[in-house]
């Protein structure tokens, strides 16, 4: 009832859409069923084109065990044991409200090298002319610990898991010998550490964590829980990712009206200024009465 009333449309589903994949992506969804009748909705009001991303993306998540399991059969059918539990998420870039510019570079961790490996050699065989971007920033997993009184499991997100796991062979490292490993940026890098050193798994030299600083495991760790997760590094919407969606629905809005007046130049071939302006206006409110 409250979205009828909503004048800006299209700014209300670039923001639902950055919401819905997050809650997707991280399974923080309380009801896929309330979801997708949410959606269903939102299609009745709008029209089929409004939600057509949305669809998308659910089909995304709802083909990716589908997909997993062919997966688990061309190892079997090549004889490969990667080592790991995995899950692997493909999404759809033109559904999907992610960018390629935030994608963190980063060492994939030699644990998990076989799995990404195998994993290209597969969907290049079932998909020829695709390419995948790996999203690492996105992805988390379950490390356990071996090193403690307890067998600690804990969640945490693959770029934390890439330091971590650096510590496999060795109880303690320079800032230096770990970012070189890691090749995270310089504005990522403490970050990912920081939230390991406030999780108390790693110890440093020290007041503060800094380029000289000596990062060690923490061989005397303990908690509560046996299972838990820590938190990761992905903060709330900064006011500059809100201004760029902002910014893509006045492109998007540009766009919509160039083809309008294309497709009336078109028709008419020959027109007069302002009663371009009004056919480019009435087409517009036709839209947005469809809408409603």
């Amino acid at each position: 009832t409250i979205f009828k009333y909503l004048d800006d449309k299209d700014v209300f589903q670039k923001f639902y859409s950055r919401s819905l994949g997050k809650r997707l992506i991280h399974m923080q969804s309380h009801s896929m069923d309330m979801e997708e009748a949410m959606i269903n909705r939102l299609k009745q009001a709008c029209g089929y084109e409004f939600t057509s991303k949305f669809h998308r993306m659910f089909t995304d998540i709802l083909t990716a065990e589908d997909l997993n399991t062919k997966f688990t059969a061309f190892l079997g059918n090549a004889g490969t044991e990667v080592g790991i539990n995995y899950f692997i998420r493909v999404l759809q870039q033109g559904a999907w409200p992610l960018s390629n510019s935030g994608v963190t570079p980063i060492a994939v961790p030699i644990q998990l090298e076989k799995t990404v490996q195998m994993f290209e050699a597969f969907y290049s065989k079932q998909f020829s002319g695709r390419k995948l971007t790996w999203l690492h920033h996105l992805s988390n997993g379950d490390v356990k610990l071996g090193y403690t009184t307890k067998g600690y499991i804990i969640n945490m997100s693959t770029t934390q898991m890439a330091v971590l796991l650096l510590f496999d062979q060795t109880d303690s490292l320079s800032y230096a010998e770990l970012q070189e490993t890691t090749k995270l940026a310089d504005d990522q890098f403490p970050r990912y550490v920081q939230s390991l050193l406030d999780a108390k798994l790693l110890l440093i030299s020290g007041d503060s964590l800094g380029t000289e600083s000596v990062i060690s495991l923490n061989l005397k760790y303990t908690s509560k829980r046996v299972k838990f997760k820590i938190a990761g590094t992905v903060q709330k919407e900064t006011p500059q990712e809100v201004e760029a969606t902002h910014h893509a629905v006045e492109e998007d809005r540009k766009m919509y009206l160039q083809a309008a007046i294309v497709r009336i130049m078109k028709s008419r071939k020959l027109l007069k200024h302002n009663a371009l302006i009004q056919e480019v206006l009435s087409q517009s409110k036709e839209i947005g009465r469809a809408h409603v």
